[in-house]
């Protein structure tokens, strides 16, 4: 299972007291959070799009800034291809437009974002390399982003504590869902992932079909 958890990339209102502390809502301290998850599968590839909001200045930097739509796309091939980019099209309700995903090395996956969150329930579909997929949204399917958020917080009461300074929380989270890297887009986790200002991070992983944490700071 390390192997798993290594494997990976790096919110209901939660309302934490204690310690002479304010009450606060953690969320307001999200730099990223995916809700809304498509996935296909064709022959030899693999695509989703996770949907959420992340911080428009994006730092890993203990801070919270103000957020912007995202929709987030990655395609994954079987076998490896000698190339920085790819152009696919995309189709949501019926609109179809040419779209450049860049190569991550770190990930193999070719990755681009729209820049704009697409609406629930949208019909979405991409053509790559000639081959026409038809994504599902999946989130039904999973835990959602607020339980996981959740799982993640009760894993992490004691960390979020120590983030505070001089009464304040000082401190930013993400929560993404992830698949194993190399592998098919099949098996996903939510990757949750606490900031401090003094640079320290927690992480939490949870298997997205189970609801199980499968790791705590590995």
């Amino acid at each position: 299972m390390k192997k798993v958890l290594f494997s990976l990339l790096m919110v209901a209102p939660i309302l934490l007291a204690g310690c002479g502390q304010k009450e606060f809502n953690l969320k307001d301290y999200v730099s990223e959070i995916t809700n809304v998850y498509y996935q296909a599968e064709g022959d030899g590839v693999n695509a989703s799009i996770s949907i959420g909001q992340r911080e428009i200045d994006y730092k890993v930097n203990g801070i919270s800034g103000a957020l912007c739509d995202f929709s987030l796309i990655e395609v994954k091939f079987d076998s490896a291809k000698n190339e920085d980019a790819i152009e696919v099209q995309i189709e949501i309700n019926g609109n179809e437009q040419n779209f450049i995903l860049e190569f991550n090395p770190l990930t193999d996956v070719f990755v681009g974002d729209l820049g704009y969150a697409i609406e629930d329930g949208a019909n979405v579909s991409i053509v790559v390399e000639g081959q026409r997929l038809e994504l599902v949204d999946i989130t039904k399917s999973i835990i959602s982003s607020d339980e996981a958020f959740e799982k993640a917080r009760l894993a992490l009461i004691d960390e979020i504590a120590s983030c505070y300074n001089n009464g304040n929380f000082c401190a930013e989270c993400y929560l993404k869902l992830l698949h194993q890297q190399g592998q098919s887009f099949e098996q996903l986790f939510w990757s949750f992932t606490l900031v401090c200002s003094q640079g320290v991070k927690y992480n939490v992983v949870i298997d997205a079909t189970t609801g199980e944490v499968v790791g705590v700071n590995l």
